[in-house]
């Protein structure tokens, strides 16, 4: 679609998804604006309505100022955003999913926001719960992806075996300690009385930043060799 604003036209990359029945579609854009996201950087945002003919409901485009362009940032649906999903942990899924036209977070990212929600309602007991879930899902679909054969394995196995099997150096001391933290917040009586579910997001952003870094080093040292 093409978006003006202050008197020079944009070109914004048309949504094909919509966020409440999750079909991949082609919506028809209603209405567009600038302003500017919580952190200050000018967005445009624009109006959408899905045309699945058993939803036809409107959602909202959010697409922050980059270098000379606007890129698609969120959809905006009034739950707290997330931190930003490096392109692996984007990309990490459980399985296929079983509707190709369907787009699916990972079990990791989908129950990370669920316990974001929760927090943000002053649910933080439950909060803290469900970070640990998340962990848990992040931890095993991630050794699954890099040890297919050994699914059925990582699967059954306890999360501080697969932390112990699975990882190494200091991806795997984070892991532990942000694994004793969510089971903190799942205990009667907590054993980590200085640090909170903050630090707990905290690590978890830790882990994602060093997977993160893992795959782009493995990427590069593979696809990249010495030329004789």
């Amino acid at each position: 679609m093409q978006f003006n604003h202050q008197g020079r036209a944009y070109y914004l990359e048309n949504p094909n998804y919509c966020p409440h029945c999750h079909r991949v579609n082609n919506p028809t854009q209603i209405w567009d604006t600038s302003t500017k996201d919580t952190d200050g950087t000018p967005t445009a945002l624009t109006l959408w309505m899905c045309s699945y003919k058993n939803c036809l409901k409107v959602f909202i485009v959010n697409y922050r100022f980059v270098g000379e362009t606007y890129e698609f940032d969120r959809y905006l649906n009034g739950l707290p955003k997330g931190p930003d999903w490096p392109k692996p942990i984007l990309d990490l899924k459980n399985g296929k999913p079983k509707n190709p036209d369907v787009q699916e977070d990972s079990r990791f990212i989908k129950t990370y926001l669920q316990s974001l929600v929760a927090e943000s309602s002053g649910l933080d007991e439950l909060a803290g719960m469900g970070y640990r879930k998340s962990i848990e899902y992040l931890v095993k679909d991630w050794a699954i992806q890099g040890k297919p054969d050994d699914k059925e394995r990582i699967e059954k196995l306890w999360l501080d075996v697969v932390i112990k099997d699975y990882y190494s150096g200091d991806l795997k001391d984070i892991l532990q300690r942000a694994t004793w933290l969510g089971n903190d917040q799942s205990h009667y009586n907590r054993i980590f009385e200085d640090f909170d579910i903050d630090d707990l997001k905290e690590l978890i952003v830790l882990i994602m930043v060093e997977l993160d870094r893992q795959a782009k080093m493995e990427h590069y040292i593979k696809n990249i060799q010495k030329k004789k």
